[in-house]
């Protein structure tokens, strides 16, 4: 049976709300009722299940009228939806409010030809009629979290539209919330400041080379997990919109090597067996306190290497990172090639963790953070990548961009759509998914821009692609920009209006930062940086080079090749919120 929502431009439908739903499946019905009208040009208005059925309904939310989904819709995740025809009507509902208004946007995407590219650039097919066949589709995420730490994927628009749920992302409750972190970040001194500890109990902090130093906190010592716990308690006390909180790590690697540390690291194999043995304790006394909450950690640089015996709670999220790695082949085939590669030591971290723990998350990275215009083509081994961590039983995952104020990474809108895409069906074709945000984004620019993307991909095959790579990197050669000029020359020559040369315009700053970065001759590269500096300025950038004041990244284009003298020139001078 077809159901005609919209035929010869006219509707007989209503869609429907429970008289008890909350302000995300009201937003959810309100999307879908704009999205109808905006491709067809027709009005179908919706009501709450207290009035009168009228005709042929589309119900949002599983408490609307009498139509009973319940067995089908508790076998979904809390993110996963339903969409079903019932006789005349049509089910769109998930086990949770945020998954029904998924569920609403992926029947868009399905019928009308919705797309959310980028937090300004949409798209939705016009058409004279909405006439689907017999449905009955059910999708779950592939992953319970979701991130792509981009900043333009932080707008709420974007990230509900495309089923991310960053905890920095700005989803309202309207647009189903998200994941709220207190913080994922590094917190051991934000937990116990130096400042504050360490002049009057250099023991609370890590014992190195036969003296204390404030760089990690001593876990053996039960004075610092007493003072861990009651500044954590705070915390939760003074956030009860966070659901988890992050007791991890200093970023640096000098951890306590004390007699008591040393034992329990000695007996696990790796220092993450003092690290997983106090976050343990903490999660404990959390759990008897805040049943609810989650508590964060790192296996990070020196904690990467899970224990031998000990494993975490199961209110502790493990999030793995992979910053020693390279990104020019998927992990998985480097690893086949070099058994002894710190790719291939990735991957044994990754189980040996899921082995004993079923909260296992990924940070990845996904541009270059010493240069964020400069290329980064990461986008098929990324999807490799994504579909390993699956396999291996990875619940969430976070890609990190540019994710600070005003910063601008090569092909960042790029990546953050396909990673959208990935981290909710890992199967799906990266090649499709690429070709649509192109065309979508570059209109008739699009096939010279896939062209770039697969000219530098090539490139850097045989390379170690790092995250802190350099302008003379050896994939990067004079002739290969010249023909990525070309291909730019191209998509701009064949745009069809200003709207479109402007975001190509801006992708071509990576071609002219890498040009100026690379001239030999001093005075050259100073007018090739000033040039550069009005369009980095044109587009409202603030931030090229990770950590680095913008006029700062200028001198130091200007003052050394290569942008490589970069001494005490890094600023914590941004804040993610």
């Amino acid at each position: 049976m077809s159901l005609k929502i919209v035929e010869n431009g006219k509707s007989n439908y209503h869609i429907v709300n429970s008289y008890f739903s909350d302000e995300c499946e009201r937003f959810a019905s309100s999307e879908l009722q704009k999205y109808i009208y905006q491709s067809t040009n027709v009005f179908v208005p919706y009501f709450s299940d207290i009035c009168p059925k009228r005709g042929p309904e589309i119900i949002i939310g599983k408490n609307a009228r009498d139509i009973i989904l319940d067995n089908e819709i508790n076998l979904l995740s809390d993110e996963g939806f339903i969409i079903k025809t019932v006789g005349e009507n049509l089910v769109i509902s998930g086990r949770t409010s945020r998954g029904t208004l998924y569920g609403v946007y992926r029947f868009l995407e399905i019928y009308l030809g919705f797309k959310c590219f980028t937090k300004d650039v949409e798209k939705t097919d016009k058409k004279t009629d909405l006439i689907i066949d017999e449905i009955n589709l059910t999708e779950n995420p592939d992953f319970k979290y979701r991130d792509a730490y981009f900043r333009g994927a932080f707008d709420g628009g974007f990230a509900s539209k495309n089923r991310l749920n960053s905890s920095v992302a700005d989803l309202s409750r309207e647009k189903g919330g998200n994941m709220k972190f207190f913080s994922a970040h590094h917190t051991f001194e934000t937990l116990m400041p130096s400042k504050i500890y360490f002049e009057n109990h250099p023991e609370y902090y890590a014992y190195i080379n036969e003296e204390r130093k404030n760089t990690q906190l001593c876990l053996s010592n039960d004075d610092v997990l007493k003072i861990v716990c009651e500044n954590l308690f705070k915390q939760i006390e003074e956030n009860p919109h966070c659901k988890v909180f992050s007791v991890a790590q200093n970023d640096n690697e000098q951890y306590c090597q004390c007699e008591k540390c040393r034992k329990i690291d000695d007996a696990e194999g790796s220092p993450s067996g003092s690290m997983i043995n106090f976050v343990n304790k903490v999660a404990d006394k959390v759990k008897e306190k805040y049943p609810d909450i989650l508590i964060h950690t790192f296996a990070y640089q020196y904690t990467k290497k899970a224990p031998k015996h000990i494993k975490p709670r199961e209110n502790i999220i493990v999030r793995l990172c992979n910053i020693e790695c390279e990104w020019s082949m998927p992990f998985l085939e480097k690893a086949q090639l070099y058994p002894d590669s710190k790719e291939a030591d990735f991957i044994n971290n990754i189980k040996d963790w899921t082995s004993i723990s079923d909260n296992v998350y990924i940070w990845d990275y996904a541009v270059n953070f010493s240069n964020y215009l400069q290329f980064f083509p990461c986008y098929y081994q990324m999807a490799e990548n994504i579909k390993l961590y699956k396999k291996l039983g990875v619940k969430g995952v976070l890609q990190q961009g540019n994710f600070s104020y005003g910063a601008a990474a090569n092909m960042e809108e790029l990546k953050s759509y396909l990673i959208s895409r990935l981290l909710w069906n890992v199967n799906e074709n990266p090649d499709e998914i690429i070709d649509e945000f192109l065309e979508g984004v570059y209109g008739n620019g699009a096939q010279y821009i896939k062209e770039y993307l697969l000219l530098t991909t090539k490139a850097v095959k045989g390379h170690s692609l790092g995250i802190y790579n350099y302008p003379e990197s050896p994939y990067i050669t004079d002739e290969l920009l010249e023909k990525c000029e070309e291909l730019f020359k191209k998509a701009m020559l064949n745009a069809e209006n200003d709207e479109v040369k402007q975001r190509i315009e801006k992708e071509s700053l990576a071609i002219e930062y890498l040009k100026a970065a690379r001239c030999e001759d001093d005075k050259e590269r100073e007018k090739r940086v000033d040039v550069f500096k009005e369009k980095v300025k044109k587009f409202k950038l603030t931030e090229i080079m990770e950590r680095i004041n913008l006029e700062l990244s200028f001198e130091i284009m200007k003052n050394s090749r290569f942008a490589r003298n970069r001494e005490d020139k890094y600023s914590m001078y941004y804040v993610v919120k």
